[in-house]
């Protein structure tokens, strides 16, 4: 799945089990140091950047073996945007090689209650 805010700070993710889908569509364990902030690029951002920032595809799942009796805590820290705060898209991130592909701007609130639809959240 993917983030429908901004960014999601993940902290404290240093156990197996968090994957990452690869470009090539490969699904990647991703193990970060105890001391690390994972950072995921949210739908938001995606959108404000026409895609030159895409969302983070990814997933959680039990890891092999003995490994899969472990706990896994993380901490995630999701920044959205304030709900009147209009998405368009970032004029640098529009190019001959990379058009508009959202033309129409939309309030952050608007957008975040579309997607959990979509998802069938709301």
């Amino acid at each position: 799945h993917e983030d429908i805010n901004l960014i999601t700070l993940l902290v404290g993710a240093s156990a197996e089990g968090l994957e990452v889908l690869s470009r090539k569509g490969e699904w990647v364990p991703f193990t970060a140091d105890a001391d690390t902030i994972v950072v995921n690029i949210g739908d938001m951002l995606q959108r404000l950047t026409n895609h030159v920032y895409p969302s983070t595809t990814h997933r959680v799942v039990n890891p092999p073996g003995e490994k899969a009796r472990q706990p896994r805590y993380s901490t995630p820290f999701f920044l959205h945007p304030n709900p009147d705060f209009m998405i368009a898209t970032l004029p640098g991130c529009i190019s001959a090689d990379n058009p508009n592909r959202y033309p129409e701007p939309i309030l952050s609130q608007a957008y975040l209650e579309e997607r959990l639809r979509e998802i069938k959240l709301a």
